[in-house]
């Protein structure tokens, strides 16, 4: 009893810490409040957030991941799956009348065969067996003709999903607020900020379905739909309404524990044999949760949402996934890219049959391993735990905003006016123009509450405040 008391009185005391630091308007003093002290002396001649992710060399994972992409679109091209319902293209339907006419035509001369040969009965036999195969052929491709035409019936391809034949589709599912536009931006391996960002807030974004191309591959499309269960998009017909037949595969994406809806719509998808993968989010925010209230560690805390959703839920451990989209290398994000891009894993896998290491690349066999992707040399550098928890969208007081790309920092004026600033790291502490600091603890707590305060290194100074944006 003492035990459970005390969990619930640090449980209590991190809500209620939690709570004031999330909602709160203002810090309450801080060297933003002094006059913006953290950019006197900076010179805003830069170009814009945009401009500045575009100047950036692409990393040797950009490349890697571009060859994937474009391996499985041109084996989406060759073939569709086979759980979409396939329009019945004109040549076919022509196909099936002429089909008929010479399967007519065979009976008209069997019928003068059979006169004419009489005693000739095994060459009868024969012959009567071609007919009874064409016929057989016939029949299952008129029966496929009506399932077709019946499944396109029974879920009609939405008018929004223009086009289904020759592109890869991937249509992202979940209820509101539980990080699909972040998901997305992660999946399509996007700079926070970059030109075709989906926009990501706390309120529901998604009205309708939105279609977010992959970079430099317009053939290869994320759609982030709507969620289910409400007025406008009924849980019972969500799979004909979205046209969830259609798409490649789906990601149905959750935050806490899987709803009705969820449980409801992987019933649909396993009926359909479409392709799913069940996503849980916010795994990171998870783990500091239940550090902080229950003391266990990160692997304990992976472990207990498995257990609970493969055993409560029955959801399979080959199609769940626990990601962090703050953290979009960690946990199992790289896994759940490499199965929705098959092309992907076979670059990386050194025991897949495609598989060839750096230097070989000009063999008949290498087409997939690119020796960028291999060579020491060209590695991206690893970054440490604090700089990786800076990377993403800030803002302040002022209403400036702070984007921080590996150790650079873009900052964006409310006027509009823009610069770069280098992130210094020293030991484990990460600096801003040798006036701030942040460490690991810092960084720990900004994952809680999503607020950072920057450690003044002089006594004069004031902290300095930042709320993470995205």
């Amino acid at each position: 009893m003492p035990s459970e008391l005390l969990n619930a009185l640090f449980k209590r005391r991190s809500d209620v810490d939690s709570s004031g630091q999330v909602w709160e308007s203002k810090p309450e003093e801080s060297s933003a409040d002094a006059g913006a002290l953290h950019l006197a002396g900076l010179t805003f001649d830069g170009p814009s957030a945009q401009e500045w992710l575009k100047q950036l060399e692409p990393s040797p994972e950009e490349d890697l991941l571009a060859e994937a992409i474009n391996e499985g679109l041109a084996e989406r091209e060759k073939t569709a799956p086979s759980h979409v319902p396939l329009a019945v293209k004109p040549e076919e339907a022509r196909r099936l009348k002429e089909l008929a006419a010479e399967l007519g035509s065979l009976q008209e001369l069997f019928s003068k065969e059979r006169e004419r040969l009489g005693a000739e009965k095994e060459e009868v036999r024969a012959k009567q067996a071609e007919i009874a195969r064409r016929e057989a052929e016939l029949q299952a491709q008129q029966e496929e003709h009506k399932r077709r035409e019946d499944a396109r019936k029974n879920y009609p391809q939405p008018a929004w999903l223009d086009k289904v034949d020759g592109c890869i589709n991937i249509a992202v599912v979940g209820n509101s607020g539980v990080g699909k536009s972040l998901l997305i931006n992660r999946l399509r391996r996007l700079r926070t900020q970059a030109e075709g960002w989906a926009p990501v807030g706390v309120n529901e974004t998604t009205r309708e379905p939105t279609m977010y191309p992959y970079p430099n591959q317009p053939s290869v499309r994320l759609w982030d739909l709507p969620g289910a269960g409400t007025a406008a998009v009924p849980a019972e017909s969500y799979l004909q309404d979205m046209g969830l037949r259609y798409f490649d595969s789906v990601v149905v994406v959750s935050a806490g524990r899987f709803t009705e809806m969820e449980v409801v719509l992987r019933a649909e998808l396993e009926r359909h044999a479409v392709p799913y993968y069940m996503v849980r989010t916010k795994v990171d925010q998870d783990i500091a949760n239940n550090k902080e209230d229950n003391f266990t560690d990160k692997h304990d805390t992976l472990k207990q949402i498995r257990d609970d959703l493969e055993k409560t839920h029955k959801v399979e451990t080959s199609s769940l996934y626990l990601v962090s989209s703050r953290d979009p290398d960690d946990y199992d994000l790289p896994r759940l890219l490499a199965n929705l891009f098959p092309g992907l894993k076979r670059q990386m896998d050194p025991d897949a049959p495609a598989f060839c290491p750096a230097g070989t690349a000009a063999s008949s066999q290498a087409t997939f391993a690119p020796s960028a992707w291999t060579d020491a040399w060209a590695m991206p550098p690893a970054l440490s735990l604090v700089l990786s928890g800076l990377q993403g969208g800030w803002c302040d007081a002022y209403g400036s905003t702070y984007l921080v790309q590996n150790d650079s920092c873009h900052v964006t004026l409310s006027t509009q006016h823009y610069t770069v600033v280098p992130l210094t790291q020293e030991g484990n502490a990460v600096w801003w123009l040798r006036r701030w600091y942040v460490n690991e603890e810092a960084v720990a707590r900004a994952r809680r509450s999503r607020e950072l305060q920057w450690i003044p290194h002089q006594a004069q100074d004031l902290p300095l405040v930042w709320w993470f944006c995205h």
